[in-house]
């Protein structure tokens, strides 16, 4: 630990990464993750749904000390669907920490753009946007 650290020096984190995706696959060994089915939409049958299950990987580095950070997911009216807090010790701000989450049976009232934010305090670090379209009628799946 430096003596800035020591001295309760702080610096906000930086996101390098914000992904939304189907699977994350983690190697134990080496940390290293491979990332599945990225994706920027999803396509429903009907309005309101259910998203069975996605992954949201932040990417985050730069940072010093301890930080709260929050995951919000809202929807395209700015209603909330989901919010997730945690808190992460940034003790070296070359490292690069990888926040990686599950969200399961994700509620899906509306088309439009769904908005994934991640803020370090209070402060909005990252953004990610993915839209909700109806399958046209007559089409298949």
């Amino acid at each position: 630990m430096t003596d800035e650290q020591q001295r309760g020096a702080s610096e906000r984190p930086i996101s390098v990464a914000l992904v939304i995706c189907n699977e994350v696959i983690e190697d134990k060994r080496t940390n290293n993750k491979t990332l599945v089915g990225l994706f920027n939409g999803i396509i429903v049958h009907g309005l309101p749904a259910m998203h069975p299950r996605m992954f949201i990987m932040a990417s985050l580095t730069c940072g010093i000390g301890r930080w709260p950070l929050e995951l919000r997911l809202v929807s395209p009216n700015n209603e909330p669907i989901l919010k997730m807090n945690s808190v992460i010790d940034f003790t070296d701000p070359n490292a690069v920490n990888d926040m990686v989450l599950e969200l399961r049976n994700i509620p899906l009232v509306e088309e439009g753009q769904y908005i994934v934010d991640v803020l370090a305090g209070t402060e909005p670090i990252a953004e990610r946007r993915f839209f909700v379209k109806l399958m046209p009628a007559g089409s298949q799946s």
